[in-house]
């Protein structure tokens, strides 16, 4: 099962996700002048990076056009401590060697422009193909590690992820089309424009891949010898339409991904057509901010999710039997919040939020002969007050302290708190302490997921309770100079009452509050940056997870390696390079081994000319690599793609 959605979020205020002004381009400030940077997610109000109570991590624009990346999950697993795992239907995110099974990235919060993306019935962010905005209309994406319920309550567990779109730049748009290995192909489109009004941005963007072959030698006694053809096709469809003024904004977004099934998980019949999912996704946003005063902006906010996932599963023997796994829901989140200076040497951001899951419908049932074996629909609400506070101390100290309280309609009571002491010292170092804690509330398939099938049921959940998680780091990033930077963060990480499949006597499973973690670790990142454009960066992250219900906790990589490089050669063509090591990675019953993946990606621009060619390449060594999967699947792990080719054609006017 996994994610889709149809998001409808209407948003009213978020201080730069509302505004009109172009932004610059990040990718050409000094070193010294990014670390001024403000950003707009660690305390939803805009403060500089190194003032965050987060060791903030930026992804630009320029970033991701000169190395080509093709998805959300691909640009976040740019950074320290992230990575990516894929089981040949959905991309998932793992963070600082967490990333447990049945885990469809719950425990990340997803932004965009500042609306949330989860979804009402599983709470996912989608990182993979059924994110449903195109990666064109990235800005930049802020990622907050550590705990943000402080501020934003659930979901902000591991990590807040925003995502802010693209800024008119003095282009009227443009169209691209692509085409590279396994049968892809894309075209893309975008418009913009400005005038008294404010300015709107239209994009329109299709995909498709018809995928590629697999072995699985666990399937070499079927039919098919354990090999499937012609089984891993995928199209994706994504709208946009956003529209800014000063005090403004309306966006909306529609995104729909359909994916063929060639893993057979939940023990279907292998290699049989029929087998798929679908994700539908629409959002509808509308933004607002008023200046209450010289010193105080307030902030409303109404997002309306709308979902819709669509999962056919194959079945029998002879006679071929189709199940059908039906999920979608409306949530609806309304926020507002004050943001003041009006006291010296403070900023404080407080704020009531609540959200509304109506109508979320989980239904499940063989379509001919016709047998349902769950037919569920209820309502789900929660309510939080926050308020955060920056206090600027003496000796160029600073404290922000941040506290929310979220009740949820079973009555349980959150308290989250977040406090982070930060010095600015002398010679260009900065320190921050960050203690936190946060909580992630069980979403509707956890509590009411309830199928009667005999030997194979599952039975609901409905007073299931929340997970927590307590965390400590301490952040110390040194600029000696303003070409050179070097980052270092040490962690713990406390996980308690994980929701966990388990299960009774007789074989009968129910999901309980029933598992402790723990990750500890350090993250450590260096950047060398030259006058003329050309950019090293080095990161090596390492984590120690340990996990009350594994031995040896799946998909847990000790150490991630990365080395990249943008160089400008001259003519118009820059070229960009990224080496990835994983370490070996545990899976039910053994290990995958460690891998090495090199991904390059070349990028001509030539003076003048209103167009723009870029040729890149994915797993440039061809190595071979697998990403475990969890106990839906009869594969241990699921083999990764070789060398992939893509060449894209982008006219500006």
């Amino acid at each position: 099962m996994a994610v889709l959605a149809t998001s409808i979020a209407l948003g009213l205020g978020s201080g730069r996700a509302a505004a009109a002004a172009p932004e610059p381009d990040l990718a050409s400030l000094p070193l010294e002048q990014l670390l001024d940077l403000e950003v707009v997610t660690a305390s939803r109000f805009d403060q500089r990076i190194d003032h965050a109570p987060s060791a903030v991590q930026v992804i630009t624009a320029e970033d991701i056009r000169r190395h080509g990346w093709r998805s959300l999950g691909e640009a976040l697993s740019s950074l320290p401590g992230l990575y990516t795992s894929e089981s040949g239907l959905y991309a998932y995110l793992g963070a600082r060697g967490l990333l447990r099974a049945g885990d469809y990235d719950t425990r990340f919060l997803l932004l965009v422009d500042g609306h949330r993306i989860n979804d009402p019935v599983y709470s996912q962010s989608p990182v993979g193909n059924e994110f449903p905005l195109d990666m064109a209309l990235v800005e930049r994406i802020e990622y907050v590690p550590g705990p943000g319920s402080a501020v934003y309550g659930s979901n902000a567990f591991f990590g807040v992820i925003n995502v802010l779109t693209r800024q008119p730049a003095g282009e009227q748009g443009h169209v691209a089309v692509s085409g590279g290995s396994f049968g892809h192909a894309r075209m893309h489109a975008h418009l913009t424009a400005e005038g008294p009004l404010g300015s709107t941005l239209l994009s329109a963007t299709r995909s498709r891949w018809q995928g590629r072959d697999y072995h699985f030698p666990e399937y070499a006694d079927t039919p098919s010898g354990g090999h499937v053809r012609d089984m891993d096709g995928e199209q994706v469809r994504q709208f946009l339409v956003r529209h800014r003024t000063r005090d403004l904004g309306l966006l909306l977004l529609a995104g729909d991904r359909r994916k063929d099934d060639p893993i057979a998980p939940y023990g279907q019949r292998f290699a049989t057509p029929g087998a798929g999912v679908q994700d539908r996704w629409v959002e509808l946003g509308v933004q607002y901010t008023r200046a209450m005063s010289p010193s105080t902006r307030w902030h409303t906010q109404l997002d309306a999710v709308h979902f819709r996932y669509v999962g056919d599963y194959v079945y029998g023997d002879d006679a071929l039997l189709v199940n059908r796994d039906i999920a979608r829901g409306l949530s609806v989140v309304m926020s507002s919040r004050v943001v003041s200076n009006a006291f010296s040497g403070h900023t404080v951001v407080a704020g009531i939020e609540a959200q509304l899951d109506r109508g979320v419908e989980q239904r499940n049932f063989d379509r001919a002969p016709h047998a349902s074996y769950l037919d569920s629909r209820v309502d789900m609400e929660s309510i939080g007050i926050f308020v955060n506070d920056e206090m600027e101390l003496p000796g160029n100290l600073r404290l922000s302290s941040g506290l929310r309280l979220d009740r949820s309609d079973t009555g349980e009571v959150r308290l989250s708190p977040r406090l982070a002491l930060i010095s600015a010292m002398t010679g260009g170092t900065t320190v921050k302490a960050i203690v936190g804690r946060a909580y992630r509330a069980p979403n509707a398939y956890e509590r009411y997921y309830h199928v009667d099938a005999g030997a194979e049921s599952q039975l609901s959940n409905p007073r299931l309770g929340g997970e927590g998680i307590e965390t400590a780091e301490l952040f110390v990033s040194h600029q000696w100079d303003p070409r050179h930077r070097l980052e270092l963060s040490l962690f713990r990480y406390q996980l308690r009452d994980l929701i966990t499949l388990v299960a009774d006597d007789a074989g009968i499973l129910t999901l309980e509050n029933a598992a402790n973690a723990s990750s500890t670790g350090a993250e450590l990142a260096f950047v060398r940056h030259w006058d003329r454009g050309a950019t090293v960066k080095a990161s090596y992250a390492h984590a120690r997870v340990e996990d009350s219900e594994e031995h040896t906790p799946l998909n847990a990589p000790r150490g991630i390696a990365r080395l990249s490089s943008s160089v400008p050669l001259g003519g118009g063509v820059s070229a960009s390079a990224t080496a990835t090591h994983v370490s070996r990675r545990a899976t039910r019953q053994g290990w995958v081994d460690a891998y090495t993946r090199l991904d390059a990606n070349l990028l001509w621009e030539p003076a003048n000319v209103p167009f723009t060619v870029s040729a890149g390449v994915r797993n440039l060594t061809d190595a071979r690599y697998a990403d475990p999967v969890g106990p839906e699947f009869v594969q241990e792990a699921i083999p990764q793609r070789g060398r992939d080719y893509r060449v894209e054609w982008t006219w500006r006017f």
